[in-house]
Order: C-alpha cells, then sequence, then structure tokens
C-alpha cells in the first residue's frame, strides 16, 4: 500500500508542524495551507490523496472549502478537524462527504485509524 498524500489546512502553524511530525512516518505531508481558499487552490494544484481541514479556517471556512473540493474532486477524503464537538457541525461535514470528524484534543488517539480508514475505503 502506498503512503497516502496529503494536505493539511489550519490556521494555526503550530497544529501543522504537529501533524507533520505525528503523520510523518506513516503519510507523504506535500502541503500546508492556513485558510479556505488556498486549500482549494493547493489541493486541486497538488490532487491529494487526502485532506486534513479545520472547521473554522479563515477567509473560507472549513465546511465551505471542502463542498468546493467534493465538487471539484469527488474522490478526495477529507477529515475534518475542529475544537468544537458540536453535532450540527459534525452532521453538516459528514453530508458533504467526510470520511471522518476528528476532535482536536482527541487528535493523536483518532487521527492515524481515521486516516488509514478512509483511504482504505476505495482499496
Amino acid at each position: 500500500m502506498t503512503r497516502p498524500r496529503i494536505v493539511i489546512a489550519d490556521d494555526y502553524p503550530q497544529v501543522c508542524e504537529a501533524l507533520r511530525k505525528l503523520l510523518g512516518p506513516a503519510c507523504d505531508v506535500i502541503g500546508c495551507v492556513a485558510d479556505g481558499r488556498a486549500l482549494v487552490k493547493a489541493a486541486v494544484e497538488l490532487k491529494p490523496d487526502l485532506v486534513l481541514v479545520d472547521v473554522g479556517l479563515p477567509l473560507l471556512n472549513g465546511l465551505k472549502a471542502g463542498r468546493a473540493l467534493k465538487e471539484r474532486m469527488p474522490q478526495l477524503k477529507l477529515i475534518y478537524l475542529s475544537m468544537d464537538g458540536d453535532p450540527d457541525i459534525a452532521n453538516e461535514a459528514f453530508r458533504i462527504g467526510a470520511s471522518a470528524y476528528v476532535l482536536k484534543s482527541s487528535m493523536g488517539e483518532e487521527l492515524l485509524s481515521a486516516i488509514q480508514k478512509a483511504v482504505a475505503e476505495d482499496s
């Protein structure tokens, strides 16, 4: 199995760096962007297998950016990251086509498992 190619979208550089370190042994992080518009542009150009997207991105929030990406790239896997456990937000993420919704407070435990499941969906 090839390593999944991932773009990270989070407006905190520290989160992006922490995710790079966490995912480095299992994934290829091919980009990190800080806002929703940059995410759409980067994903279209870089063609990742999966995008980790913060719900609360500036300029274009993560839900709107995810919707735009799924319209352009229906095969793209989305995993939403959030500080907010609001079930309405999580439900909207899944309606858009998210493979997972992971709370940042439990990222270390759940994120790698969510990525493995998302990548395996088409295998």
